[in-house]
């Protein structure tokens, strides 16, 4: 081995090896890497508001009254309603605003209004005294208000 002239033995043989070397500095940026990571993903989880699946497809489900009739010899309302955006309209009720002011109980149409863009309704057993018609789904703030035209 060389020696410096002080007695020492020169830098180079002092350190360790560069293979070493590198592997330390891999598993030290790893593990630095880890640990950022795992305090990265629960800042994120406690962070942000857990966002419902329900809320999130509400906010872009559109759809409308394409037509409404109503025969006053049956009593029924016809009805066409036009899913504008294509996701599952689903719990749909209508509800007969007559023109006193009062307001059906809800009335099922026992269906959903999917893909499909037009689906056709009837509603039977409707007084002459009404004035509208709304419809509602399940995005609570998600309803439709239209006039029927009088037919018979």
């Amino acid at each position: 081995m060389e020696r410096l002239k002080n007695g020492q033995p020169p830098l180079s043989t002092l350190g360790i090896s560069p293979l070493v070397a590198a592997v330390l500095l891999i598993a030290i940026t790893m593990t630095i890497a880890g640990v950022l990571a795992y305090w990265a993903t629960s800042f994120v989880k406690t962070s942000l508001p857990e966002t419902n699946t329900t809320e999130a497809e509400c906010r872009l489900a559109s759809f409308s009254i394409y037509s409404c009739s109503f025969d006053n010899s049956t009593k029924k309302i016809n009805l066409i309603l036009e899913n504008l955006k294509n996701i599952e309209l689903r719990n749909l009720r209508a509800f007969v605003i007559y023109e006193n002011g009062s307001v059906s109980d809800a009335i099922p149409l026992n269906t959903t209004l999917g893909t499909v863009p037009l689906k056709s309704f009837v509603i039977a057993n409707i007084d002459n005294g009404f004035s509208k018609l709304r419809i509602k789904t399940h995005c609570p703030e998600l309803s439709e208000e239209k006039a029927c035209t009088r037919t018979g």
